[in-house]
């Protein structure tokens, strides 16, 4: 009996072992390069000013360039309140979660940026007892919006767990965009 649980013990520390050396980096910064200065660069300025919006919406899109969904979520969970209200952002952030595949966390996001982008256009599917928008929208940014939200409602119906992984996920996100481009065409 013991020698069974002395074997099971080695073979789970040796897979924690091979799963912790088995990822690969998603994306790594050299110390003096381009992107490191930029992006140290970029920290600095919005850590001084937590309450300026072209700043958080630059840091969490080179953070979910970098592939670094967790860094992109602080950065807007840090930026001041009142920011939360811009739909672009929201949008920023709804992609973080899905890529740290949170989704249903994702989704509701997806749905509020949406919503108030589509209160900031005057989009009549909009509801009139939302707060008054602070934050400008623009047509392209609103159909970026429905694309997402769209292939969030499809990977969340579909069961998908993980949207990185699961084959599924880029079928949903082709969809939400054939939708679009033939609602456009339609117009």
């Amino acid at each position: 009996m013991e020698i069974r649980l002395s074997v099971l013990f080695l073979v789970l520390l040796g897979g924690l072992a091979y799963g912790l050396l088995a990822q690969e980096p998603t994306a790594t910064l050299e110390p003096g390069t381009g992107t490191s200065t930029e992006l140290m660069a970029l920290e600095d300025a919005f850590a001084a000013d937590r309450g300026d919006l072209d700043l958080a919406r630059r840091l969490s899109a080179e953070y979910l360039r970098m592939g670094q969904p967790g860094m992109a979520i602080a950065a807007v969970r840090a930026a001041a309140p009142e920011l939360a209200a811009d739909p672009l952002l929201s949008h920023r952030l709804s992609l973080a979660y899905e890529a740290s595949g949170r989704l249903d966390d994702a989704l509701a996001t997806a749905h509020l940026a949406l919503t108030r982008c589509e209160r900031a256009i005057g989009s009549s599917r909009a509801a009139l007892t939302t707060v008054p928008p602070r934050f400008a929208c623009n047509p392209p940014t609103l159909i970026s919006l429905e694309q997402h939200t769209q292939a969030l409602v499809s990977m969340v119906r579909w069961g998908v767990t993980d949207p990185r992984t699961d084959p599924r996920a880029p079928v949903a996100r082709n969809l939400a965009q054939r939708r679009a481009s033939i609602a456009s065409l339609a117009e």
